[in-house]
C-alpha cells in the first residue's frame, strides 16, 4: 500500500512545475520511505532466496535464515560482486522472465557481465528518469538529441523510456563521430543534448570553432569529467552540463545532479545504499540493494566506487539524499575518454612489446579540456620508444576497435613515456592504472 501511494506520488509531480513537484516530493516523510525500503527489501530478500539458484546456495552455505533479516547491512560480510556474475553466469541471478538484457565490460576482466530486466522494469525506471530530468527542466516542448551508444548499453533504454513519459521530440544519433552528429543536429536544432563526457567535449571543441545553437542544458552519463572541463562545455554551449550515476547492474539510476551539481541525488525508492571500509572522511566502496527488481535483483552489490553518502540538506530543496561524486576506482578500472579500462586492456596491448621482466603503468590524466592516457613502459634502451609507441598504436587500433575509435574522434590523448628498467615499481607491488585526474573542486561533496 505505502509503495502504490510513493509511486502515485511520483506520477503526480510529474504534472507538476519543478518547484511544486520538489514540494510535494519533499512532503514525504523520511519514516515513510525508509519504511518502504525496509518492506521491499524483505520481499526482494525472500524473492531472491526461493528463486535465485546463486542466492539461495550462498544463504544456505553461509546458514542466512532471511526471516531475520530486516536490513542489508545484518547480512554481514556477505556481498554481491561482478566476479559473482561472471563466475555463475547471470542465468543463476534469474527470479522472473526476462524480456531484454544489456552487457558491461567495465571491469578488470574481458568477459562482460550481463543483466537482464523486463519491460515492467524498463517503464517503472523510465518513469522515475523522467522525474529527474524534469525538475532538471525538461519539457513536452523540448527537442532532443542523444548520441549514447546503443551498443549492448542500457542509458539508451533508460533515457528514451524517460522521454516517453515526458512525450519530447528525441533523435537517437547513437555514438558517432562528433564531427557528423554537429553537421546533422544543425538540421534538427536540438535544445538538449545527452551523451558520454569525453564525447560532449569534443563536440564542444567543434562548436566552439563553427558555432553553438542555443540550448538549454547538456546531460552526460557512462564517465566521470573533472570540473575543469565541465566549466569548459558550460562555457561554450551557455548552458549547464549535469551528469548522472549509475551502472549497468543497477539499470543506470543510481542517482543524478541537480541544478545545484553538488553530488547525485540517490534513488532511495529503487536502492538502499551502504558504505562500507570508510575512511576518516566518509568515503569507502558503494554498495547496494535493488528493491523493485523481480527480474535480477541484487543483494548487497559491491560497485567498486569510492564515494560518501551526503546526507545533508541540498539547497535544492529536493527530499532525496545524495552520492558524493566518485573519487576512484576499487578495482583499479578507471571510465575515461578511452572507455572502460582496467589493467587487462593495457597487458594485452603490450603482450608482445614489453621485453621479459619489464614493468608497465597507465596514468590517466586530464590536461586542459580532454583525457590523457600516459603509458609508462620500462625498456632497455630508451631510444626505442618510437618504435614501442608505432607498435602499441597498431595493438590498440587492431585489438580493441571501440577504443581506438574513440581515439579517432579525439575523446582522448595516447602518449606513451619511457622508463629505465627497474625504476617504475617503488615497492612490492605496482598499481597498474593509476587515475590522477582532479574531479573534485566542490569542496561540499
Amino acid at each position: 500500500m505505502l509503495s502504490k501511494t510513493i509511486e502515485q506520488v511520483e506520477r503526480l509531480a510529474l504534472c507538476m512545475k519543478p518547484e511544486r513537484a520538489i514540494g510535494l516530493l519533499s512532503s514525504l516523510p523520511a519514516s515513510a520511505i525508509e519504511a518502504m525500503q525496509r518492506a521491499r527489501f524483505r520481499r526482494t530478500l525472500r524473492l531472491a532466496a526461493e528463486k535465485s539458484s546463486f542466492y539461495r546456495e550462498e544463504f544456505r552455505r553461509r546458514g542466512i535464515d532471511v526471516r531475520k533479516i530486516e536490513h542489508p547491512s545484518e547480512l554481514g560480510d556477505f556481498f554481491t560482486t561482478g566476479e559473482d556474475l561472471r563466475e555463475h553466469g547471470a542465468e543463476a541471478f534469474l527470479t522472473g522472465r526476462a524480456d531484454t538484457a544489456f552487457e558491461t565490460t567495465g571491469t578488470t576482466s574481458p568477459a562482460p557481465k550481463r543483466a537482464y530486466f523486463s519491460q515492467k522494469e524498463i517503464d517503472e525506471i523510465g518513469r522515475t528518469s523522467a522525474l529527474a530530468l524534469h525538475l532538471l527542466g525538461l519539457r513536452r516542448e523540448d527537442r532532443v538529441l542523444s548520441a549514447f551508444d546503443c551498443s549492448f548499453w542500457i542509458s539508451p533504454v533508460v533515457v528514451r523510456s524517460a522521454f516517453q513519459y515526458i512525450n519530447c521530440f528525441h533523435v537517437e544519433a547513437g555514438k558517432i563521430e562528433p564531427l557528423e552528429f554537429y553537421e546533422r543536429a544543425l538540421a534538427y536544432r536540438p535544445n538538449v543534448i545527452f551523451g558520454e563526457p569525453s564525447w560532449i567535449v569534443r563536440l564542444s571543441e567543434i562548436a566552439e570553432a563553427r558555432g553553438r545553437w542555443p540550448l538549454k542544458f547538456l546531460f552526460a552519463g557512462g564517465e566521470n569529467i573533472t570540473e575543469t572541463a565541465r566549466a569548459a562545455v558550460e562555457r561554450v554551449w551557455h548552458a549547464p552540463l549535469y551528469l548522472n550515476y549509475g551502472q549497468t547492474e543497477a539499470f543506470g539510476a543510481i542517482g543524478i545532479e541537480c541544478k545545484e551539481k553538488q553530488g547525485y541525488h540517490r534513488n532511495d525508492l529503487n536502492f538502499i545504499f551502504e558504505i562500507v571500509d570508510e575512511d576518516e572522511e566518509g568515503y569507502g566502496e558503494l554498495i547496494y540493494t535493488t528493491l523493485t527488481r523481480d527480474v535480477m535483483p541484487l543483494i548487497r552489490y559491491r560497485s567498486t566506487d569510492i564515494t560518501r553518502l551526503v546526507d545533508e540538506p541540498c539547497a535544492c530543496g529536493l527530499f532525496a539524499r545524495r552520492i558524493g561524486k566518485i573519487r576512484a576506482r576499487a578495482d583499479e578500472m578507471v571510465v575515461c575518454g578511452m572507455g572502460n579500462v582496467g589493467p587487462w586492456v593495457f597487458a594485452e596491448i603490450l603482450s608482445d612489446v614489453l621485453t621479459p621482466g619489464a614493468d608497465w603503468q597507465a596514468v590517466v590524466k586530464n590536461e586542459g579540456h580532454r583525457d590523457v592516457i600516459e603509458l609508462r613502459v620500462e625498456m632497455d634502451d630508451l631510444m626505442s620508444q618510437g618504435d614501442v609507441e608505432s607498435r602499441v598504436r597498431s595493438n590498440l587500433r587492431e585489438r580493441f576497435a571501440d577504443f581506438w575509435r574513440n581515439h579517432e574522434m579525439k575523446l582522448y590523448e595516447l602518449e606513451v613515456a619511457a622508463y629505465a628498467r627497474g625504476t617504475l615499481r617503488g615497492g612490492r607491488k605496482l598499481q597498474r592504472v593509476v587515475d590522477k585526474r582532479q574531479m573534485l573542486l566542490r569542496r561540499v561533496v
